[in-house]
């Protein structure tokens, strides 16, 4: 039988405990009303269980008054608290707070801060019966109309921890495949908010287990919020990018000769990567930063460069043409003005020079041999090349003056 002393002696060592302790996470809570007051205390305490703590707990006194509302606690039925230590949760927990209500009517909750709160905390009250939230911040009172009542679980002391967000970077620049986890310990029924810098939100929907993944995040900076209880926390958290790959480089000619040896010298331009990888073509391969290439056929060969760092990677190519010999071995430059190519489909042209007559004009393909050859002294010829197959051709054009200019023409 629990007696006045009894009770006594277990707030003598509450009070103990709380000097001992620390002054922390310590709340009242009293009912008032039919012209009569009753209270109850929940608190956190390192050391205390959630079982009956003979130092820090104390058993509920009920008044013989049947007139004076009662609130308590309870470990399990026929064992209610007036005073009741719980440990520091590192996990969301949910109190279920009990009263007797003498007559239907309006009664006032007062809350109480009476040591404060740790900031690894928030809390809230909940009306089990309308399932209405109220963030507690401080002291508060709150009006109620009760039902007349005898041991009715009536409020939930509602202890949320902080809210625990992780993220991916993206993987690769732009590749839009961040991640946000969101993690509220202990909780299986929580709201979560993901919004972007102006507010939007991007992402929303209702937890049904203490953890939330969500792939698929571009990079920018967002605002991650969850809502439990009444309870709102937040945490800012920034999807990265990395740096750009740029794949790209030079050749020192875009034509080679066998008869030269037929060597390419390439220079790597590439930035943001770590290793890099050579396609020449012609089944030859490398993974040198600036390679030289020998070719030892004739034609026309795309090389591509795949660039990387890490699991990121870009690609560049370009076209090298490999002949045999130089077409023309005196012409030293080509000047575009000087000579127009009109393509009429099907291997068909139309080659114009504007200001001379062209003696001559000549085709080759890329092994050196003639496919076209013509002499009319006239400033217009017509190239038919519907016989021959797809690839790259050397026009050679004579002037009157003696003058040769060569172009590239592809079929």
């Amino acid at each position: 039988m629990k007696n006045l002393f009894s009770h006594f002696l277990a707030i003598l060592f509450l009070l103990i405990g709380i000097n001992s302790l620390g002054n922390n996470n310590a709340f009242r809570f009293k009912i008032s009303g039919n012209n009569y007051t009753d209270e109850t205390i929940v608190r956190m305490l390192s050391g205390a269980s959630e079982s009956f703590d003979g130092a820090y707990d104390a058993w509920k006194l009920f008044s013989p008054n049947t007139n004076v509302p009662s609130i308590y606690t309870q470990i399990a039925v026929e064992q209610e608290l007036s005073i009741n230590a719980l440990p520091e949760y590192s996990f969301d927990k949910s109190i279920t707070i009990y009263t007797n209500i003498p007559v239907s009517g309006n009664y006032t909750l007062t809350i109480e801060e009476i040591f404060p709160l740790n900031p690894n905390y928030k809390v809230s009250l909940t009306d089990i019966s309308s399932n209405t939230h109220y963030t507690i911040l401080g002291d508060t009172s709150i009006v109620f109309t009760l039902n007349q009542q005898q041991g009715a679980a009536t409020f939930t002391f509602n202890i949320s921890t902080a809210l625990s967000v992780t993220s991916t970077d993206e993987l690769c620049f732009n590749s839009g495949d961040g991640t946000i986890s969101l993690i509220k310990h202990g909780n299986t029924n929580w709201d979560y908010e993901i919004l972007d810098f102006y507010n939007t939100v991007l992402y929303s929907g209702s937890a049904t287990t203490d953890s939330v993944h969500i792939n698929n995040i571009p990079a920018q900076a967002y605002l991650v919020r969850s809502i439990n209880k009444g309870i709102i926390d937040e945490m800012n958290i920034t999807i990265n990018t990395p740096a750009q790959i740029i794949a790209d480089f030079i050749l020192d000619n875009d034509t080679t000769y066998l008869s030269e040896g037929g060597i390419v010298n390439i220079t790597n331009q590439s930035q943001n990567a770590a290793t890099y990888s050579w396609d020449f073509g012609d089944g030859g391969n490398s993974t040198a930063t600036h390679p030289n290439y020998m070719y030892t056929s004739v034609g026309d060969y795309t090389i591509v460069l795949n660039s990387s760092n890490n699991n990121c990677t870009e690609q560049s190519s370009k076209n090298i043409i490999v002949l045999a010999s130089p077409v023309v071995t005196s012409v030293e430059s080509i000047e575009k003005n000087q000579l127009t190519l009109q393509n009429f489909g099907n291997g068909n042209y139309q080659i114009t020079s504007p200001n001379q007559i062209l003696t001559t004009v000549a085709v080759y393909d890329i092994t050196g041999k003639i496919v076209f050859n013509e002499n009319n002294n006239d400033n217009s010829y017509f190239v038919s090349l519907e016989n021959q197959p797809s690839g790259i051709y050397i026009v050679q054009a004579l002037y009157e003056d003696r003058t040769v200019l060569i172009e590239k023409l592809w079929r």
